[in-house]
């Protein structure tokens, strides 16, 4: 179970910081050392995520860390996933009914876009549909594949407690590779 499952955060949980910005993306193709990058904390901005699907592209605000708070203001990393150009996976979730009510129109071969202050990446949408929310066939946190994957509530549009969530897998297609050891 994932920490978005409930809404534990107060409204003085805020955001702390925004280290992403569209200017710092130069020249990072490639490789890239991990000893340059500033990781976010709990409650960063970090980037944005932009779904290009039936014609239309849908961005939000990519926060580190998923709880309600973080869900009302855009779309939140699960802190156990890895970042973007970590080479393995990235699980994201969003509010069914604002930020990701998009991803009932996604189909697979459409792409998605993640732009963080260290590099851009895109990713091709793999798999799509729903699951039961206890069932962890829809990802793989070890995985030695860079995936994004996105989850939301199932069906779109209800409020309140549902069972099922919706998957959006995702493989990367470009983007620099982060360097553990440098």
């Amino acid at each position: 179970m994932f920490s978005s499952d409930f809404d534990t955060g107060s409204d003085d949980e805020g955001i702390y910081s925004d280290i992403f910005t569209e200017a710092s993306l130069s020249g990072y193709e490639g490789v890239i050392p991990a000893s340059s990058i500033t990781y976010p904390v709990y409650g960063t901005k970090y980037g944005e995520i932009s779904i290009y699907t039936n014609g239309t592209v849908y961005t939000s605000s990519l926060i580190f860390g998923d709880t309600g708070y973080i869900l009302r203001r855009g779309v939140g990393q699960y802190m156990g996933s890895h970042f973007p150009g970590e080479g393995s996976t990235i699980l994201i979730s969003g509010h069914n009914t604002t930020h990701f009510n998009c991803l009932k129109h996604t189909k697979v071969g459409e792409f998605i876009e993640v732009k963080t202050h260290y590099g851009n990446f895109k990713y091709e949408i793999i798999e799509v549909g729903p699951k039961h929310k206890t069932d962890t066939s829809a990802y793989d946190l070890a995985s030695d594949k860079e995936y994004l994957i996105l989850y939301t509530c199932y069906p779109f549009d209800v409020v309140g407690f549902k069972v099922n969530r919706y998957y959006v897998k995702s493989i990367l297609v470009s983007g620099p590779e982060i360097d553990p050891y440098s």
